[in-house]
Parts: structure tokens; sequence; C-alpha cells
């Protein structure tokens, strides 16, 4: 039997497997339209589509190639949870991608830069992959700081790439390399 996740900690967050305690907080964030403008879904998120994400992920003891594994983000002084991130494995395990999404009261402290970083040094350290990948939307300044910061190198813009329902937009591509997160991390 495969271990069960084990929560990924930092000076201020934990990043825990989720549960179906979960699924209310993660309907509302995904129903917030400044949430979901750059995401994959439209608001409002119902809370039974909530659960069959969490049903699916939970099937699941950790990250997995070929599947996302998303976690809750929780702010340690006070349990709250602010987000998520998730990681995608390639099916060779060689690539991950990465993702995040905080309640928009929890945008501005820092902290998917704080939870990335750490999900980035899983993925690098734990799971030794050779590249990380994010993608967005070309116009999402904030997460595309967010990326910068921690040291993601832009690559380009797939133009017309991205679909939600009938919309398509672009989608601007970030990666990092294993060897330059390791460097990075060298110098902290």
């Amino acid at each position: 039997m495969e271990t069960p996740f084990e929560p990924l900690v930092t000076e201020r967050l934990m990043l825990r497997a989720m549960t179906l305690d979960d699924a209310e907080d993660l309907a509302e964030r995904r129903s917030d339209t400044t949430t979901a403008q750059y995401q994959a879904w439209r608001a409002p998120y119902p809370i039974e589509r909530a659960r069959e994400l969490i049903e699916d992920i939970t099937s699941r003891p950790g990250p997995q190639p070929g599947h996302w594994y998303q976690m809750a983000v929780v702010r340690l002084r006070d349990d709250k949870v602010l987000g998520d991130v998730a990681l995608w494995l390639s099916e060779n395990g060689r690539t991950a991608e990465v993702g995040f999404t905080l309640h928009p009261w929890a945008r501005g402290h820092y902290y998917a830069t704080e939870a990335t970083a750490r999900l980035v040094d899983y993925a690098v350290f734990d799971l030794e992959v050779h590249r990380v990948e994010a993608s967005t939307h070309p116009h999402n300044v904030s997460s595309i700081k967010v990326l910068e910061r921690i040291g993601f190198i832009p690559e380009g813009i797939r133009r017309e790439r991205y679909w939600v329902e009938d919309q398509v937009s672009d989608d601007a591509m970030y990666g990092l390399l294993a060897r330059e997160w390791k460097a990075r991390r060298a110098q902290d």
C-alpha cells in the first residue's frame, strides 16, 4: 500500500491533502468571479462539483503521474484555509506542473509565493522532477508576478490554446529547471 501524502510545511503555511470538509470552501473560492476569471471553470462553482473533485483527488494517496493532485493551503496561526495549490506529474514523472488559487481576501500577503515555492521544493527534492512548468492567462499579472518571484522563466505564449467551455484564450508558459531551483535554494 502506498504511503499517504504527508503535509508540507513552511514558516506560515501547511499544504495538506484535501478532505470532503474542504468542499464548501473550495466551491466558495471557485465561485468568486475574480478567481474564476483566468481559470478552467465558470462561476458559480457548485458544491457538488467541488465534492466530486475532492473525491477524485482523495482516491489517490498523493501525486501520481498523469493526474492533478490538489492540496489545501492552511495558515498555521489560525488553521484557516487560504486556498489551494495543485501539482500535475507527467506520465514519466520527470516533469511537473504547478498551479495555485487563493481566496481574494488572502491575496497580497505572499501566501501564493510561499506555498508554490514549497510545492516546487517538493517536486524537485522529493519527487526528483527535472522540470517544473506553469501556465496562466497572459493578462493574469498577479500570477505572473508569483511565478517570476519564485524564479520561473517566461517561455512564450501559446496562441488560442486554452479553452473554457466555448471561449478560447492565449496561454502564457513558464518553466523552471530542477538545477536552476537547486542553485537558487543553495543561495538562500
